[in-house]
Parts: structure tokens; C-alpha cells; sequence
């Protein structure tokens, strides 16, 4: 009989444990929280700078402002391709901070002066993709993602139509934001406006922004930088405004209403909220932002002076944050200070390459170094 009894509690104590573990794994599958995992790195045997980058289906390409050139390497950090440019003259190109890979792995680059170049696999110019009209834009966004590839086209951010304006304080409200460029006929139409869910459609003054947008299965998806507002619209329909929806920051500061245009407070009194990478992908949508730094930290510490620019890392927060294939948000994953630079996020299931800060970390090296990153459910 004793032993009867202690079978039966084995079992009850077996049962309980396996539900428990059961319970255990359920939640685990059913949670959305995730941490930032280093795997792996990789060195690109390139000493230079990199002033924007680009990975997708296993190969990567750097731009490296002093000497104007790229470089492309694979997984292994192997270089496959590198390639300077003349500023001038024949096989002139100029400045690609932005660079997109396509589905087939053409390579496309974009300068700061919204300059269109399509490149040959060896890194030499293909052509130079001309718009019917020229731009008046002299910023580059290096690794915001601000042109795309897509079905014969390229999307792309680029001021100027009907001399309009980037700088005007109501640009975003009264123009259209994006070109649609044919790239077998050349001829481009304006497409994308504002929605009124944005406050920079009102008649009111606000820090000056910056676009980024991303396209999964012809719906396009666009970002103001110092708003936390993700707005989508549909490519199959004409382009038509669908809907806004918030990636919901726990902290995201802004300086708010201004009183007159071109004032300028972020960076000077306090330092705003950024989005610093967006990624449309078909299983996420990754936002990745920096929290920014109220105005009593920010004046304690002396920020505004540029040799205090380095510090900003150790007041504010790096986050990523991405929203899955059932609409659930992740929670906040902070991105270490170590990384620099993310060059792409392709998908949830697939690791992901970012630059190392060699500088933060106070080393020098005559080599590149990427992480292999991967996010891990916990």
C-alpha cells in the first residue's frame, strides 16, 4: 500500500511538472518579448570611414565619403567588389550615401544632392538615372531609408517638382512627398500626401523633419522621424491613404508647437526623439529610435557643445521595437551603445549585420567590423 501511495505521488508530481512546463512553453510562444543577441562578427579588411551602407541576401556595400567609394563584401567579411568615382567628368558619381539593393541584387545609390545612380555588379556605373526635373535637396540621409526599387520603378524622395520648396515650413502639408520614376521611360509622377494625422499638416510650426518610408506586398509604409506615427497607404489602389497607427515609445521627447518658422530647439536646449532606422518587412514592421534628452539633463551636462555630441549615448536610450505578422507590439529592446550603424533588417527569422562603434569602444583598428546580430525571443 505504501508503495501504491508513493507511485501515485510520483505520477501527480510527474503530471504537475510536465503542465507546468507545458505552461511554461505556451507562454513563451504566445509572449512578443525579445532581446538583441550578438552571434557572430565579421572584419572587412577596409580601413576608411563609412558614411552608408546596405545588406540583403548575403551581401553587403559600404560608402566611404574622403576617397568617394564603395565597397561590397559577403557574410564572411570577404571583399567581393570595391570601386572609387571621379566627382567630375565622364563616370562621374557623386556622394551615394543611401544605397538599395533590389530583389536581384542590383545595387542603386542616391547622393546627398538626390542624385539617382544605377551600378554594374563590379561597383562600376551603370548609368546615372535621371529625373525630368532637378532637385533643390542637399541632404543625405546615409542610412535612412529614403528610395526604393520596386516593379520597374524607383520610389523616391526627391523636392522639387514645380519648384517646390523641402525647406518651406508647410512643405509637408501643401506638396506631394514621394516620385514614382519609370526607369524604362524616365517619366516620373508625384505621389503620396500627408495625412491629417500628422501634425504637420496644420498651419502650425514644429521641428523640421525628415522622410523615411519602406513597400511589403504593395502597401508603402512612411515615417516623420520626430514622430511616432506609422502611416500606410495602398500602391495597388492609386496610392490611397489606408490608415496611421503609433509604435507607442515609452519615452519619445519632443519640444513641440513652435512659435515662429525655422526655430530650431532640439540639439540646442534639448534633444527631440528620432526614429533612426524603418523596416517594412512581410513578418514585422521595425522601427528602430533613439528616446532623446530632456532639457534639464541636456543643459546640466552642456550638450549643445559639439565636443559633448559623443555623450549623448550615456542619456538616452537606443531602442528597437517591431510590431509581428498578428499586430502585436514587442516590448522596447535597447540597442547597445557599441553598435553604430544598422545596415538593414531583412526579416525576424534572419540575423542581421551592424557596424561596430570602434570609437565608443575606444579601439582603433585597420579593419571594419560587423556584428552579426538576431533577435531572440526570451
Amino acid at each position: 500500500m505504501k508503495n501504491q501511495l508513493l507511485q501515485i505521488a510520483a505520477l501527480a508530481l510527474t503530471l504537475f511538472s510536465c503542465g507546468e512546463a507545458d505552461k511554461s512553453s505556451l507562454a513563451k510562444e504566445d509572449s512578443n518579448e525579445w532581446e538583441l543577441m550578438i552571434l557572430d562578427s565579421i572584419q572587412v579588411d577596409y580601413l576608411g570611414s563609412v558614411s552608408g551602407g546596405e545588406f540583403r541576401n548575403g551581401k553587403g556595400v559600404i560608402f566611404d565619403f574622403k576617397p568617394n567609394s564603395l565597397v561590397e563584401f559577403d557574410e564572411t567579411g570577404e571583399i567581393l567588389n570595391q570601386q572609387s568615382y571621379p566627382k567630375e567628368g565622364p563616370g562621374a558619381v557623386i556622394y551615394p550615401t543611401t544605397l538599395r539593393y533590389d530583389e536581384r541584387g542590383k545595387l542603386y545609390g542616391m547622393s546627398f544632392l538626390s542624385w539617382l545612380y544605377e551600378f554594374n555588379p563590379d561597383l562600376t556605373l551603370s548609368k546615372q538615372v535621371d529625373m525630368p526635373f532637378l532637385s533643390i535637396s542637399n541632404e543625405g540621409m546615409s542610412f535612412g531609408r529614403n528610395f526604393e526599387p520596386w516593379n520597374g520603378h524607383l520610389i523616391a524622395w526627391y523636392p522639387g517638382r514645380d519648384g517646390a520648396d523641402q525647406y518651406d515650413p508647410f512643405f509637408f502639408r501643401d506638396h506631394f512627398l514621394l516620385e514614382k520614376l519609370n526607369l524604362t521611360s524616365g517619366e516620373a509622377e508625384p505621389i503620396i500626401k500627408l495625412p491629417s494625422t500628422s501634425r504637420y499638416t496644420t498651419d502650425k510650426y514644429y521641428e523640421r523633419a525628415n522622410l523615411r518610408f519602406g513597400i511589403v506586398n504593395n502597401k508603402l509604409y512612411l515615417v516623420l522621424n520626430n514622430e511616432p506615427l506609422i502611416h500606410i497607404y495602398d500602391m495597388a489602389n492609386e496610392f490611397k491613404y489606408i490608415r496611421t497607427f503609433s509604435f507607442s515609445p515609452s519615452v519619445f521627447f519632443d519640444n513641440g508647437e513652435h512659435s515662429k518658422p525655422y526655430e530650431y530647439i532640439s540639439r540646442y536646449r534639448m534633444l527631440d526623439g528620432r526614429i533612426s532606422g524603418f523596416y517594412p518587412r512581410p513578418d514585422g514592421i521595425f522601427v528602430t529610435y533613439t528616446e532623446g534628452i530632456s532639457e534639464e539633463i541636456f543643459t546640466q551636462n552642456e550638450l549643445k557643445n559639439p565636443k559633448n555630441f559623443p555623450k549623448y549615448g550615456e542619456f538616452q536610450r537606443h531602442i528597437l521595437k517591431f510590431i509581428n505578422a498578428d499586430s502585436v507590439w514587442s516590448n522596447e529592446i535597447t540597442i547597445p551603445n557599441s553598435i553604430k550603424h544598422i545596415l538593414n533588417i531583412e526579416s525576424l527569422e534572419k540575423p542581421f549585420y551592424a557596424l561596430r562603434d570602434d570609437e565608443y569602444l575606444g579601439e582603433e583598428q585597420d579593419y571594419l567590423t560587423f556584428y552579426k546580430l538576431q533577435l531572440v525571443k526570451k
